[in-house]
């Protein structure tokens, strides 16, 4: 695949022709307020200076964008209780807050604009996202109010060798299934979503926000699977024996 370097990205380089190419690059122009779509036939350096943005700086931060998000390749087994939920927020949490406003925007443009063209896809394909947002934006905040610092509380107590006299959840498994349950759904929703884009292959002649939009979706996939796996196999299991080590006493897990 071509990179943002090997385009040789200059100042007369469209926008609409980066976006259509690179649709990683288009979260790039979103959060500077840059036409990418029905205004992008322009120079980027005419865009930049609109936006007030240094081109060089802007070229660097599609670069970066088409790279591809941070690695997550640390093995996480062994990593703090603590560490391990910051990285999650940091890493997951953050990503989803700021990408799933975005994608619903670009939705929403996608069903204005194409909904009657391709009723078959786009209409349900909005449904099933704008219900998989809600469901993900719900899910995280319990974790970030209710589960994660309970488990940071866990880690702490352990680290001033105290005992737990009790759980204000029974156990913690209780919570930890309710999210684990929530996994379920969201990964049964995003397959729907897979299905009925096609794989995200944006049908011919889509529009830079139409194969941005399904771009966004393939990359929330892929984020939402490493996010699971994190909670499901390391956090979660971890978490619960923490707790029954903590208590003393064995706990339905």
């Amino acid at each position: 695949m071509e990179t943002t370097r090997e385009l040789d990205i200059t100042p007369e380089t469209h926008v609409a022709r980066i976006a259509i190419r690179h649709p990683a690059t288009i979260r790039v122009f979103q959060r500077h307020g840059i036409d990418f779509c029905c205004g992008g036939k322009r120079p980027l350096a005419e865009a930049c200076t609109e936006a007030e943005v240094d081109f060089e700086v802007l070229r660097e931060e599609l670069s970066a964008a088409e790279a591809g998000p941070e690695s997550d390749d640390r093995n996480w087994g062994d990593a703090p209780l603590t560490e391990l939920a910051d990285h999650i927020v940091s890493r997951y949490h953050e990503r989803l807050r700021e990408d799933l406003p975005r994608l619903s925007d670009m939705a929403g443009r996608v069903v204005a604009a194409h909904g009657e063209k391709h009723p078959e896809v786009v209409p349900e394909l909005a449904r099933v996202f704008a219900a998989l947002r809600a469901e993900l934006e719900a899910h995280t905040q319990k974790e970030e109010r209710i589960l994660f610092p309970y488990v940071r509380q866990l880690e702490a107590v352990e680290t001033r060798g105290g005992v737990l006299s009790d759980s204000p959840f029974g156990s913690v498994a209780a919570p930890i299934g309710c999210m684990e349950a929530e996994h379920v759904a969201a990964g049964e929703a995003l397959a729907r979503l897979r299905e009925l884009s096609g794989g995200f292959e944006p049908p011919a002649g889509a529009c830079p926000t139409f194969r941005g939009l399904y771009h966004g979706l393939a990359e929330l996939e892929a984020d939402t699977h490493r996010h699971i796996h994190l909670e499901n196999n390391l956090l979660f299991p971890r978490a619960i024996e923490l707790e029954r080590k903590l208590l003393g006493a064995a706990v339905p897990a």
